[in-house]
């Protein structure tokens, strides 16, 4: 079975064109507010996933428009990353700064700075991000006073980045909440009575007996990717707890820890991910991390 997690199938049920309306029922679930309309502004197709031939880790997962002119993204993050937070900021900076200068979206002629319109980044996690994951399931951050924590929009209007993180390991849910149908759907746990249509299509989506034979093979592929990486971070833990316990002797624990660093960056580099990417993963230079490739090649 299938998780909607897996990065194929989250892309195939909210970023194709056509799950406009899935798309809009997730986010208003997640966000608590309705929108009249959502554009999803990189559709997703089957074609384009073989072309990159591996899951995508440069980009957002999606990004849809609002009838306002906003922006929505959605990141699916099943792992953890150790700039994970960085990344996040990275991507809603570059997502507000998309309307600068046009003209057709100024609110004021000549002031491009009025261009800008609001984007809410929503990252759905299947790890505990927070202390508290297991009290808050989902949580908006903005920008506060930090010394009586009014919220900056609360004193002027104005349109900006709102960061939400739901937790898919949060077992809290409330059974008030309309995302409790989507958290169930996510963990692939069987639909309650009172589940809405629109998250029944969902369920239908990510059904394998729904799947045409590409669409596996891209599933597995997806799958496939997740498990080597998890695999060889998970590996490369394993051993340099055992040098370092073995060893009882700090340069044991550096040696491990070192074997641990390549694993992640042979691992990463097989992935297709980019020096500059890799090197902030594992903290090194990019000149220590070609040299690792060179040496394994």
């Amino acid at each position: 079975m299938y998780r909607p997690t897996n990065d194929f199938l989250f892309k195939k049920t909210f970023a194709t064109s056509g799950q406009e309306d899935v798309t809009k029922a997730l986010i208003e679930a997640i966000l608590g507010r309705e929108f009249t309309e959502i554009t999803l502004t990189n559709p997703y197709t089957i074609e384009a996933y073989q072309a990159k031939g591996r899951p995508e880790s440069t980009e957002v997962d999606l990004l849809a428009r609002d009838s306002k002119g906003g922006y929505v993204t959605i990141e699916m993050q099943v792992q953890r990353d150790p700039f994970f937070l960085e990344r996040v900021h990275y991507y809603a900076g570059g997502v507000y700064r998309k309307n600068y200068g046009r003209k057709a979206e100024q609110i004021i002629p000549e002031n491009r700075y009025s261009s800008l319109k609001q984007v809410y980044s929503i990252n759905i996690l299947d790890f505990p991000l927070f202390p508290k994951d297991d009290e808050e399931g989902i949580r908006t951050f903005i920008y506060r006073d930090r010394e009586n924590g009014e919220a900056l929009m609360d004193i002027k209007t104005y349109d900006g980045i709102e960061l939400t993180f739901v937790s898919l390991t949060n077992y809290n849910i409330s059974e008030d909440d309309r995302f409790k149908h989507w958290w169930r759907f996510f963990k692939m746990e069987a639909p309650l009575e009172d589940a809405p249509d629109i998250v029944l299509k969902a369920y239908a989506e990510v059904d394998e007996v729904n799947l045409t034979e590409e669409e596996r093979k891209m599933a597995d592929l997806a799958q496939k990717y997740q498990d080597d990486f998890e695999a060889a971070v998970g590996t490369a833990r394993y051993e340099g707890r055992e040098e370092g316990r073995l060893e009882g002797r700090e340069e044991g624990r550096a040696e491990g820890a070192l074997k641990k660093a390549t694993a992640i960056i042979l691992n990463m580099h097989h992935r297709g991910e980019s020096i500059d990417k890799i090197a902030d993963i594992v903290m090194e230079s990019k000149e220590d991390v070609e040299k690792v490739i060179r040496e394994e090649a």
